[in-house]
C-alpha cells in the first residue's frame, strides 16, 4: 500500500527550491565536464605540437654538426617543460645510439608524439616526446572547481533570494491568513487585517476580512436566536414565567436536595375558574392581559424562594420550598386565593373577576417523581372544582378512583358522540286550557351500552369541563332538525322544537353557518326551531350576544330565555333582546300556590312579559294546583310531569297535530 506523504508549505517550497535550482546546477556541472574536455584537448594538442616542433628545430644544428653537448642541453631543456615526462632521440646515422631521458614514473599516464629532425630535406634523426596526460585531468578539475564554485554561489544566492521573496510574499501572508481563519473558526477576537497588496493573496485576505465580518454577524445572530430559542424552550412567551420543561428541571434538583435533608416540598396545581368565559366574552387580548395580571399576583403571593410556572392556557404550577407543615402551605394558598379574588381592571376600562381552584400535593409522601406529583395535584384541583370552585384541596389517595371514573366518563362520552349513543327525548309544552301540544323541547339522553339511559345531569357537567359540550350541542341541533323533517314527512308537526344551547356553543363563531346549513338541508321553516339560552348566557356580553341573536332572527329562528329569574334578571337587557318566550324556572313553580313570595314573583314576570308582548312558559308543573294557579294568572303555556314526561319521538308522534 502506498503511503501518501504530507508536506507543509515550507517543506514544499524548500523542496521546490532544491529541485528547481540545485538540480539544474548539477546538470550543468555534469555537462561542463564533457564540454570542457572537448575544448581543452585541442588546446593541449596544439601546445604539445608546438613544444615538439620547437624542440626538433632546436636540435637541427647540434645534430648537423654532431655537437653532442648541445644536443644534450636541448634535450634537458625540453625535459624541463612541465608537460614533458620523457624524451627519446634516435639519430639517423650509422652507429648512433638512442638518447633517452625520463622524469616521470613508468606508470604515469603519458601521450607520445614524434617528429623528424630535418635539414635541407635530410632527416637527421627522430625525436619522440612523452607528454604528461594527467595535465588534461588537472586542467579539467581546475575548471570544474571554478565552475562549481561559481554555480554553488549562484545557487546559494538565488535560493536565498527566492526563499526570501517566497517567505515575504507567500509564506508569511499565508500564515497570517491561517491565523485569521483559525481565529474566525475559534470565535476568538481578531482585528481586521489591512491587505494593501495587488496580488491574489491580497484579494484573498480582503475576501477573508469580509467573510469574517459576515461570519461574526451570523454567529452573533445565531447566539441571539439560540438565546431566544432557549427562552422559548424554557419560559412562557406571554408571562415570561418558567414553563413546564424548566419547572421539571428545578423540581428534580429541589427534590434531590429535600430528600437528602429530610425536607418537604409542596406542588400546587392552579386552574382559573371559567377563564374561557373571559376569552369568549371579552376577547383573547383581554384574556392575555388577565393572565399577565394573574401571574404577577401569583408571584407576589408566594415567597421569593418559591417558583411559579405556567404550563398551559389558564393552568399554573407552583413549587413551595421548605414546606415545613400543612398549615404553612394553607396560609400561602389562602393568601393566593384572596389575591386572585380581587377584581381585575383590563384595558379600556373593562372589569373582570376570576377565581381559581388549587390542588396541593406534598413531596415525598404524595409522589416520588415530578409526573406523579403533578398528576396527584391535578386530581386535588379537580376535587376543589367539584366542591364549588374558588377553593383548594389537598391530595388524598382515594382521589385516584374518582379521577379514573371521571376520565373514563370523558372517554366513553367521546365514544358515545362518535358511535351514535346519544338520543333525543321530547317533552311537550301544552296549552293548559285545551291540553293540545303547542311545541316540544328536545332533551338529550345517553343510551349507555352498560348503564342504560343516562340523564343530562350525569354527563353534561363532564362535557362542559372537557369541552365536549359543543359537539353535543351540534349533534342535538342536527338530530332535532332531522326529526322535524321526519315528522313533517309523516304528516305531523310539533309546532316548534326548542333546543338548549350552552354558553360556549352560543359563542362559537361557526354556529350561524351550522344553523344555515341545517335549515337548508332539512327545510326548516320560520318559527319551527327555537333556540333556548339561559339569561346569564345571553346577558354576559350584550354586544356580542345581540349580534348573534340578530343573525339567528335573520335565519327565521325564535329565541327563548330559559330559567328566567335565576340569573341577572336585567330588565334593560330583556327590553333590548325581546325574546319570543320566557321560561319561568321550576324553582319558582315548585311551591305554588302555597309560597306567597313565589306567587308574587310569578305574577310579576307574567305582567312584565305581557307588557313586552313576550310569551311565558312555566316549567316544572307537576300538580293540578300549580296548573290552576298559573291559568288564573293567565299563563297558559305549561310544561311538566303533570302533562307528560320527556319521551322518544316515536312515542310522541301520535299526539302531534296533523300537518299540513
Amino acid at each position: 500500500m502506498l503511503t501518501r506523504f504530507k508536506l507543509s508549505l515550507r517543506q514544499l517550497i524548500l523542496l521546490a527550491v532544491v529541485v528547481g535550482i540545485a538540480a539544474p546546477a548539477l546538470i550543468v556541472l555534469a555537462l561542463s565536464d564533457a564540454f570542457m574536455r572537448r575544448s581543452v584537448e585541442p588546446i593541449l594538442e596544439g601546445q604539445r605540437a608546438a613544444v615538439l616542433n620547437l624542440a626538433s628545430t632546436s636540435l637541427v644544428d647540434p645534430l648537423w654538426v654532431l655537437d653532442t653537448q648541445a644536443t644534450q642541453r636541448a634535450i634537458e631543456q625540453l625535459l624541463a617543460d612541465v608537460s614533458v615526462c620523457a624524451v627519446s632521440l634516435v639519430e639517423d646515422r650509422p652507429g648512433a645510439k638512442e638518447l633517452k631521458q625520463s622524469k616521470c614514473d613508468t606508470s604515469w599516464p603519458t601521450v607520445e608524439m614524434a617528429a623528424a629532425v630535418r635539414r635541407e630535406g635530410v632527416v637527421l634523426g627522430t625525436l619522440t616526446v612523452s607528454f604528461d596526460d594527467g595535465a588534461t585531468e588537472r586542467l579539467v578539475k581546475e575548471r570544474q572547481t571554478q565552475i562549481a564554485a561559481i554555480v554553488g554561489l549562484q545557487v546559494v544566492l538565488g535560493g536565498i533570494i527566492i526563499l526570501m521573496v517566497l517567505y515575504w510574499r507567500l509564506v508569511r501572508p499565508i500564515d497570517v491568513l491561517k491565523r485569521q481563519a483559525s481565529a474566525i473558526a475559534a470565535r476568538e477576537p481578531h482585528p481586521v487585517m489591512d491587505w494593501h497588496r495587488g496580488d491574489e493573496l491580497g484579494e484573498l485576505g480582503e475576501h477573508l476580512n469580509h467573510t469574517g465580518e459576515q461570519i461574526d454577524g451570523l454567529l452573533a445572530d445565531m447566539e441571539a436566536k439560540n438565546t431566544q430559542l432557549r427562552q422559548m424552550a424554557m419560559y412562557d412567551h406571554l408571562t415570561q414565567l418558567p414553563n413546564r420543561t424548566l419547572f421539571r428541571e428545578v423540581f428534580t434538583h429541589e427534590a434531590s436536595f429535600a430528600r437528602r435533608n429530610g425536607q418537604q416540598l409542596a406542588l400546587l396545581f392552579v386552574d382559573l375558574d371559567r377563564f374561557k368565559n373571559i376569552n369568549d366574552t371579552l376577547g383573547h387580548a383581554a384574556g392575555d392581559r388577565l393572565l399577565l395580571t394573574v401571574s404577577e399576583r401569583l408571584r407576589a403571593a408566594v415567597r421569593g424562594s418559591d417558583l411559579v410556572c405556567r404550563i398551559s392556557g389558564d393552568e399554573f404550577l407552583l413549587l413551595l420550598r421548605e414546606a415545613a407543615s400543612v398549615e404553612t402551605v394553607q396560609l400561602i394558598v389562602q393568601r393566593m386565593l384572596g389575591s386572585l379574588s380581587e377584581g381585575f381592571e383590563l384595558a379600556s376600562g373593562q372589569q373582570a373577576t376570576v377565581s381559581a381552584s388549587v390542588g396541593v400535593a406534598m413531596f415525598p409522601q404524595d409522589g416520588e417523581n415530578f409526573d406523579e406529583l403533578v398528576r396527584h395535584a391535578d386530581m386535588a384541583m379537580y376535587q376543589a372544582k367539584q366542591a364549588g370552585r374558588a377553593r383548594y384541596s389537598f391530595y388524598q389517595p382515594d382521589m385516584d378512583a374518582a379521577l379514573a371514573a371521571r376520565l373514563e366518563m370523558e372517554r366513553e362520552l367521546a365514544e358515545a358522540i362518535r358511535s351514535g349513543q346519544l338520543v333525543l327525548h321530547y317533552q311537550p309544552i301544552l296549552d293548559a286550557r285545551s291540553g293540545n301540544i303547542s311545541s316540544v323541547e328536545a332533551l338529550v339522553r345517553w343510551q349507555h351500552p352498560v348503564r342504560g339511559l343516562l340523564y343530562p345531569g350525569t354527563f353534561i357537567p363532564v362535557a362542559e369541563d372537557s369541552g365536549q359540550i359543543r359537539e353535543i350541542g351540534a349533534w342535538t341541533l342536527e338530530a332535532a332538525c332531522q326529526q322535524l323533517a321526519r315528522w313533517k314527512t309523516m304528516g305531523r308537526h310539533p309546532g316548534s322544537i326548542a333546543v338548549n344551547l350552552s354558553a360556549s356553543h352560543f359563542r362559537d363563531a361557526r354556529l350561524i353557518d351550522q344553523l344555515s346549513e341545517l335549515i337548508r338541508a332539512y327545510g326548516v321553516g320560520k318559527g319551527e326551531l327555537t333556540i333556548e339560552l339561559t339569561e346569564s348566557t345571553v346577558m354576559s356580553d350584550s354586544e356580542t350576544s345581540m349580534q348573534t341573536i340578530q343573525a339567528l332572527r335573520g335565519l327565521g329562528l325564535s329565541l327563548a330565555v330559559d330559567d328566567f329569574g335565576t340569573g341577572y334578571s336585567s330588565l334593560a337587557y330583556l327590553k333590548l333582546l325581546r325574546p319570543q318566550k320566557l321560561k319561568v324556572d321550576r324553582s319558582f313553580v315548585r311551591d305554588l300556590p302555597d309560597d306567597p313570595d313565589d306567587c308574587v314573583l310569578v305574577r310579576a314576570v307574567l305582567g312584565l312579559a305581557e307588557a313586552l308582548d313576550i310569551e311565558v312558559v312555566a316549567e316544572g308543573v307537576e300538580t293540578e294546583a300549580q296548573r290552576d294557579f298559573l291559568l288564573a294568572a293567565n299563563c297558559t303555556q305549561q310544561q311538566g310531569y303533570l302533562f307528560a314526561r320527556p319521551m322518544p319521538a316515536e312515542e310522541l308522534s301520535g299526539r302531534l297535530r296533523t300537518w299540513p
